[in-house]
């Protein structure tokens, strides 16, 4: 038995779901077993908390696992995971609003010049207070909509513990990952610690805070009782934390990183699984030609052009990873497969089929089933990269769209790379009672 890491990439509920859909032919391929660790970050962390509060994966049977997620994939396609029933983002927005209809809102009435700018210097003032609410609000919003099985938030210390689920974080003290597990939380400066009383929507959260859409989350370093830190990091009292995809887009560093951590700290991290295969679910398409005619609109331009360069230094930094990743696998240090959303199922098939060896019989046997459906799955692959990355309804036709091709795209790669069982390929109606 392979010793297996998975890691899911970040990209809102597009990645969550493509994420689960690959985790799904894991276990009805009888892999969930050999699965030491599941690292997620950002979107991948929404599926992979849900996960280790609902179902051991290494021992849930593909039936009992499908009813455990089925909540998750239904509320993602009906109501997306920031609008709880109890209004608290509907009144922090409301609120949000009032503050920015007083602001401009007071230049407009019959009071003084002073007592106008008073107003509107208090007003701002307030205005950046509740706009710093961002990163709570989404937190309890989590914890709301998942993370509250039984009323009460789950505790990270409580998840599942039979395999290791990650949810990477960014510091920005020093640029570096933050680990948070249910056993242990870990980073190379602040050195090895336990989870504490923290809330899993905590730790989701702080790996999903997009730079922009929500500051950072600051977390007090006591409550983790970290040891064998480096010597700068003493005095830091709080860890400044952003989406884990800053960092790591593709979640790969943990995974990758195993063996460096287990040499780091031989005593405290013994109880980490060792991997020989890493299992990569990248939902980050790409970039694409498109349009920017609208950033030569004044000031407006200049903040669409910074969030264009934030973006293509994502990409950039995924293709990079993903060419390390990729020369790390064919020396087998270790073996592994990126899963990545723009591909059709046909793409790895038609890269393999060529050769003589026993990959690329598999990948002609593939080829035969899948054929004559290629124009099918183009588009569908298509239809994926493009999906929204947001935190809203996905909706139920793009739900299934993303978990058969997570589902699909997964097993054929890895049954042409690395041999792992070929199964029937799912039809969109099996997908149907998870998500209707």
């Amino acid at each position: 038995m392979a010793r297996l890491a998975v890691a899911l990439s970040g990209g809102g509920h597009r990645a969550a779901l493509f994420g689960l859909g690959a985790l799904l032919y894991l276990s009805d391929a009888g892999k969930g077993s050999e699965v030491e660790s599941i690292a997620s970050v950002s979107g991948g962390s929404l599926a992979n908390g849900y996960i280790a509060q609902s179902a051991d994966f290494r021992t849930a049977d593909p039936a009992t696992l499908r009813a455990a997620l089925t909540p998750f994939t239904r509320q993602l396609a009906r109501k997306g995971t920031v609008w709880p029933p109890a209004g608290l983002t509907l009144a922090y927005f409301v609120l949000l609003l009032a503050v920015l209809a007083v602001l401009v809102g007071i230049w407009f009435m019959p009071w003084a010049v002073g007592l106008r700018i008073l107003v509107f210097v208090v007003g701002l003032a307030m205005l950046g207070v509740v706009a710093s609410w961002r990163s709570p609000v989404v937190s309890r919003a989590f914890a709301r909509t998942l993370y509250s099985p039984k009323g009460s938030p789950t505790a990270l210390s409580g998840i599942a513990t039979s395999l290791d689920h990650v949810f990477c974080a960014t510091d920005l003290h020093a640029g570096e990952h933050v680990y948070f597990s249910g056993s242990f939380v870990c980073s190379y400066r602040f050195g090895w610690g336990s989870p504490g009383d923290l809330p899993l929507h905590v730790a989701v959260q702080s790996s999903a805070a997009l730079p922009g859409a929500m500051p950072p989350r600051w977390l007090k370093t006591a409550r983790h009782r970290f040891v064998e830190g480096r010597k700068e990091v003493k005095g830091a009292t709080r860890m400044a934390l952003v989406d884990g995809g800053v960092y790591d887009n593709m979640a790969d560093q943990w995974g990758l990183g195993i063996d460096d951590r287990k040499d780091r700290w031989p005593e405290l991290a013994k109880g980490l699984r060792g991997v020989d295969e890493l299992i990569i679910v990248n939902a980050s398409a790409g970039l694409e030609w498109g349009p920017v005619w609208r950033m030569r609109l004044p000031l407006l331009g200049e903040i669409l052009a910074l969030l264009k360069d934030k973006t293509v230094l994502y990409d950039n930094g995924n293709t990079v990873r993903r060419e390390w990743a990729l020369d790390r696998f064919r020396a087998h240090r270790p073996s592994g497969v990126i899963v990545n959303i723009p591909r059709s199922p046909l793409d790895v098939p038609d890269a393999f089929a060529k050769g003589t060896d026993e990959a690329a019989n598999r990948a002609r046997a593939v080829l035969v089933v899948l054929e004559p459906e290629r124009s099918d799955w183009d588009a569908t692959a298509e239809r994926s990269a493009r999906a929204s990355t947001s935190l809203s309804p996905m909706g139920e036709a793009v739900t299934i769209d993303l978990l058969r091709h997570g589902y699909v795209l997964a097993m054929v790669n890895l049954h042409v790379i690395l041999g792992y069982p070929w199964l029937k390929v799912p039809t969109r109606e099996s997908f149907e009672a998870m998500v209707r």
